[in-house]
């Protein structure tokens, strides 16, 4: 009984290695996979979701159904186009300014549409 136990040591530091290398083969070739439109590959342009947006940055502040809260109504909003995109891009009061990395140009035209009409 006389066993060395430096043994079962390095058998799991063996088999750590070769699964570690195992699983970033897998993993470099999944990505290869997902760069040359293969399956699983992501979709480069998706369809911007308005109510989806607003409920993720707006509710917090402007209510639930965008009706006013700690925020002005949004709903059915009545100021100009280009001054809601003003507001959006600049700010207002307590309003943050929301940039390009926040919700890009051409979406920010569906958003005030989408208030406008009352956020259904």
């Amino acid at each position: 009984m006389n066993r060395n136990p430096v043994v079962p040591f390095l058998l799991i530091l063996l088999m750590g290695v070769g699964l570690i290398f195992f699983m970033s083969a897998e993993g470099a070739n999944k990505e290869k996979e997902g760069a040359e439109g293969g399956e699983g590959a992501a979709k480069t342009e998706q369809k911007f979701d308005a109510a989806a947006f607003a409920k993720d940055n707006c509710t917090s502040c402007h209510g639930q159904n965008l009706e006013g809260a700690m925020g002005p109504k949004l709903a059915g909003i009545s100021k100009d186009d280009a001054e809601v995109k003003k507001i959006i891009r600049e700010g207002k009061g307590a309003m943050p300014a929301h940039d390009e990395s926040v919700i890009a140009d051409k979406d920010l035209d569906t958003l005030v549409k989408y208030l406008k009409d009352g956020a259904k």
